[in-house]
Order: structure tokens, then C-alpha cells, then sequence
């Protein structure tokens, strides 16, 4: 866990109403990202509340619990859920912790499909939906530029992260190929520096 006044000296704002992710702050945490979050950057919003904000992680905690829930299967944002909650709970609490989160949502998206349906023509509501959606993305964008300049002090890891955007992104190849072999190479490399 951060030190708080390391971290207000560092600029980080943190929430001092709170001791410690208890069980019931985990799953009311959960609960209200589950209802007002719409358009993505859930994993955005988890890291400016678990790290920035709570300084309940540190940002190379948080990072890698982001890189596996990527890995694995299923909803990167149920798999971060439980990768972050975890180290503070047991399975029962982040099980509740994973309820929290979809309730609302799954009732919420029953009500709007009947809104869609009706304002889906209404330019107010796509400019509504249009800029909901760029805050996702600017929210998804401060991970990606604080893991790059984490990255830029081990120059290989850099290589990592461009010869798999280069991959992925230029050549078209398989993506499950290619990041089990540059995830091989990265675990390799990070094992010679210890």
C-alpha cells in the first residue's frame, strides 16, 4: 500500500475518509462504477480510484493486474475486478464484489434499450453518446501513457510493446499467438534482471 503523504507530496490526490478497501468500500465502490459508467474505461476509472485516488495499490500492482485480466478469458473489467479485490478479500467478498459491479448494469441496460429504441435518431442523444465514449477512450489512454512512461527506464520492455503493436496492429497476425510469445519473451526478460 502507498504511503499517503508520499503520495500528496507526488500530486496524487487521496481519499483520507477511508482507512483500507474493506469488504462493504469494495463492493459500494463496485456498485457505483457498476451504475455510472457507460461507454467503457471502467479499467480507467479502477485506476484512478484504487491507485490515485485510494492509494489502495501501487501503479505496478495495478498494472499487472491489468495485463493478466487481459489475458485471460472474459470481460477484461470482471477479471480486473477480481484480480484488485482479491488482494483485499477473500472469494466470497469478490463475489459480491463482481454482483455489485453487474447489477446495475444489467438492469440498466434493460431500461435503455427501450430509450435507444426511441432516441436512437436524435442528434442530441448521438452527440450524448459520442462524447461519453471519448471520455472512455481519454480515460483508457492515461493507462496506456502512464505504463509507457514506466516502461521507457527498461528499454526492452519497450521493444515488447512495439513489436506487438507492430504485429497486431500493422501485420494483421493472430493476437493470441503473438502476445503468448512476446509474453514469453517479456517474463524472460524481466527474470534476467532480478
Amino acid at each position: 500500500m502507498l504511503n499517503k503523504d508520499a503520495d500528496a507530496r507526488a500530486g496524487r490526490p487521496i481519499d483520507h475518509r477511508d482507512d483500507g478497501p474493506t469488504i462493504a468500500r469494495l463492493v459500494l465502490f463496485c456498485l457505483k462504477v457498476g451504475l455510472m459508467s457507460f461507454g467503457g474505461g471502467l479499467s480507467g476509472w479502477l485506476y484512478r480510484e484504487f491507485v490515485q485516488r485510494r492509494g489502495w495499490m501501487t501503479d505496478e500492482d495495478f498494472a499487472s493486474s491489468f495485463a493478466f485480466a487481459q489475458m485471460m478469458p472474459g470481460p477484461t473489467i470482471t477479471n480486473l475486478i477480481i484480480c484488485c479485490c482479491s488482494r483485499f478479500t477473500g472469494s466470497g467478498g469478490v463475489l459480491a464484489c463482481i454482483i455489485a459491479l453487474l447489477i446495475g448494469p444489467f438492469f440498466a441496460v434493460l431500461g435503455l434499450y427501450t430509450v435507444y429504441g426511441t432516441l436512437s435518431h436524435d442528434p442530441l442523444f448521438q452527440s450524448v453518446s459520442d462524447g461519453v465514449v471519448f471520455a472512455a477512450i481519454g480515460m483508457l489512454m492515461i493507462i496506456c501513457i502512464r505504463g509507457v512512461r514506466r516502461t521507457i527506464a527498461f528499454p526492452p520492455g519497450m521493444a515488447v510493446i512495439a513489436g506487438t503493436a507492430f504485429c497486431i496492429g500493422v501485420l494483421h497476425w493472430p493476437m493470441l499467438p503473438v502476445v503468448l510469445c512476446f509474453a514469453g519473451v517479456s517474463i524472460v526478460m524481466a527474470w534476467r534482471t532480478l
